[in-house]
């Protein structure tokens, strides 16, 4: 810029600098002076700022003179009472007392035409306004295993009859006794939280009601690594209940229910049969476990109380390196040579009067009759009588647990108690006999609220929990391997209360469901099954670095037992022929093969081993102390683990204990 045009600027920007101030104070001037404050309008005038504060304290002080004058009004409460009262009282026929209804009902046809009274029948519900409802899961379940000589009888529903040629194959052969290890499994279902469920879901009241069609079980297996395998499902076996339900059929042009009536039967025969379909019975049991009920809250075991061992047995088992003398042979009573005593008859519930009337009535007990048959000596009679008793007692101890396989408690619990009265019975014989009766008893006691049959089919009192009534759901899962270890999960099965019933639903395909399937349980604790044979340490040499042990083995619903000595690198156990307390027409006893083989191999032997021993105290206090035993360290073939045998663990082991009070 030239200096001109700079000097220019210098000489006249102060000029331009008051001009600016002039204007600005001019408008000031005009704006607080000449011109009137901003105005609103309130109410009905334009007010300014003072004067807007001063109407609205005004107003404000008027509304609180108001609020602390005024007086509520009395509110009136209709008696409802006394309307519904005088309602009922004019009767249903009255004027606006509902829907208007015939004085006379017509008469039906001679075809039978339905009855409807107007506004008594079902209300449909609205057209897409119910959602179909899961079931809910059940409780975790709990297993009960065991081993039994069985019948497989397939379990059937009152009114679904078999096929045709299923009905006369079935006729045509019948069933036999079979080896049957099982797994059953239990749980909990909450009915009543599956009816709230249901209403909320926009149920009718009347279709809220859940009906269980069956349960769906899965298992895992323990794998050699300590692992579960994947869930895989159990098919059914025959202990599962067998019932076709037909699917919906619709007419493809208008949408309509074809095969209403075969559904209507269908759940008539769901209805009728929940007993059976939520608590399937188990196969007939002629030998081995008995069935119970799985160990739900409210049905567990007792526990044995564990008992004391003497102080000098221990102390001479300990001097003597955990040796202890060879068990009492399984064998029966001597054979004296005779012809075998008259038939034993079971319909007066007694023993037939023997040969000579030698043989008393069974009662109260039997006691031994002296006298002697002419040209024999009183040992030889008594021989002979002991010999035939012992031979009876077996035959009625079996004969007992079949009846209990057959459900006839009372029956066995009778005869279970003359077996225990009898005085040729040892005491092994009255510890069987005891333990029958003591089953017998229990079941008794559970069938007590059992109602009489109806319609072929008994109709019995379902298992609930003892405090909130929930009913059991339960399983037969008879699919499993002897040995192995399992655990399992389980879903309820409901019939669809709105099957067919498209419209209302707000997902039509759920109409085309009979069946619907709950959420699966919570896993169950896992559960070895039943292994088909047993063994234990019995005692330890350390001179020629041997053990012995006893191996259990069950064969035709009977645990046999065998004595073994083993090595290192022995496989345990072998086949021998043993007696089988039964007897051939000339009263021999016969001796049969038995499989003792366990497949477990010995790794180790350890004697004097330091391990701990746990001893009840007092006032049922355990106490626990180091002492030395032998210890036998073996390959299980069952699931590929290495595990040990304790020599003062066994000699204790409850499932010893057990073995030997059911051998035969």
């Amino acid at each position: 810029m030239s200096s001109r045009w700079l000097n220019m600027l210098e000489a006249h920007v102060e000029k331009g600098v008051l001009g600016a101030t002039a204007v600005i104070l001019l408008v000031m001037l005009y704006a607080y002076l000449v011109r009137s404050p901003n105005r609103i309008a309130y109410g009905n005038r334009e007010l300014g700022p003072r004067e807007l504060i001063e109407e609205l304290r005004r107003d404000a002080d008027g509304l609180q003179a108001a609020v602390r004058g005024a007086t509520a009004e009395e509110p009136k409460v209709e008696q409802f009472s006394d309307k519904l009262k005088a309602q009922h009282a004019q009767g249903i026929f009255a004027a606006g007392a509902g829907p208007e209804l015939r004085r006379e009902l017509p008469l039906a046809t001679t075809l039978g035409r339905q009855i409807v009274v107007p506004g008594l029948e079902e209300a449909e519900e609205p057209a897409g306004s119910v959602a179909l409802v899961t079931p809910l899961r059940p409780s975790p379940p709990k297993l009960r295993t065991g081993r039994s000589l069985a019948i497989r009888e397939q379990v059937r529903v009152s009114g679904a009859e078999p096929a045709a040629p299923a009905a006369a194959a079935a006729a045509t052969q019948a069933p036999k006794p079979e080896e049957v290890t099982w797994v059953s499994v239990a749980a909990y279902f909450d009915k009543e939280a599956q009816y709230k469920e249901m209403i909320r879901a926009g149920y009718a009241s009347y279709r809220a009601k859940a009906y269980v069609v069956g349960v769906d079980v899965q298992r895992q297996e323990m794998q050699s690594d300590g692992q579960f395998s994947e869930w895989v499902d159990v098919k059914p076996g025959k202990a599962a209940p067998a019932l076709n339900l037909p699917p919906p059929v619709f007419d493809e042009d208008t949408g309509e229910l074809v095969n209403k009536d075969e559904l209507r039967q269908a759940f008539a025969v769901v209805k009728e049969a929940q007993p059976v379909l939520m608590q399937p019975p188990f196969y007939t049991v002629e030998g081995g476990d008995f069935w119970d009920t799985p160990p739900l809250a409210g049905f567990e075991e007792e526990e044995e109380e564990e008992e004391e061992e003497p102080e000098q047995q221990r102390e001479g088992r300990s001097a003597g390196h955990g040796r202890t003398q060879p068990p009492e042979r399984l064998s029966p009573p001597p054979v004296v040579p005779g012809r075998p005593g008259p038939p034993i008859g079971r319909a007066g519930g007694g023993r037939t009067p023997g040969r000579m009337g030698l043989e008393p009535e069974r009662g109260e007990g039997r006691q031994a009759v002296g006298g002697a048959l002419p040209g024999r000596s009183a040992a030889t009679d008594e021989a002979e009588r002991k010999r035939e008793a012992r031979k009876q007692i077996r035959a009625d101890l079996k004969e007992a647990r079949t009846l209990i396989g057959k459900k006839q408690y009372q029956e066995a619990l009778s005869l279970a108690q003359r077996i225990q009265s009898d005085a040729y019975a040892n005491a092994g014989d009255k510890r069987k006999a005891k333990e029958i009766a003591k089953v017998a008893q229990r079941w008794l006691e559970r069938e007590s609220g059992r109602a009489a049959a109806r319609s072929g089919q008994e109709t019995m009192e379902l298992v609930t929990h003892p405090e909130s009534g929930q009913p059991a759901v339960w399983f037969h899962d008879d699919s499993v391997e002897a040995g192995k270890t399992y655990r399992y999960r389980m879903r309820v099965k409901l019939w669809n209360r709105y099957v067919g019933r498209m419209r209302v639903l707000k997902d039509p395909a759920g109409a085309r469901q009979t069946v619907i399937a709950g959420e699966w349980s919570l896993p169950s604790e896992p559960v070895t099954v039943a292994p088909v044979s047993h063994f234990f340490l019995t005692g330890g040499r350390p001179t020629d670095q041997s053990a012995t042990v006893d191996v259990w083995r069950w064969q035709k619903g009977r645990w046999f037992r065998e004595r073994f000595d083993v090595s290192v690198g022995d496989v345990i156990g072998a086949p021998r022929r043993v007696a089988t307390a039964e007897f051939d027409e000339k009263g021999n006893e016969i001796r049969s093969e038995v499989d003792f083989a366990t497949g477990a191999v010995v790794l180790d032997l350890r004697f004097d081993a330091p391990v701990q021993e746990r001893r009840r105290g007092k006032e049922g206090v355990f106490a626990y102390s180091e002492r030395s035993s032998t210890v036998l360290v073996y390959l299980d073939p069952v699931d590929g683990q290495v595990k040990e045998r304790v020599l003062i663990q066994d000699r204790r082991d409850p499932k010893k204990k057990q073995l030997e009070d059911e051998a035969w």
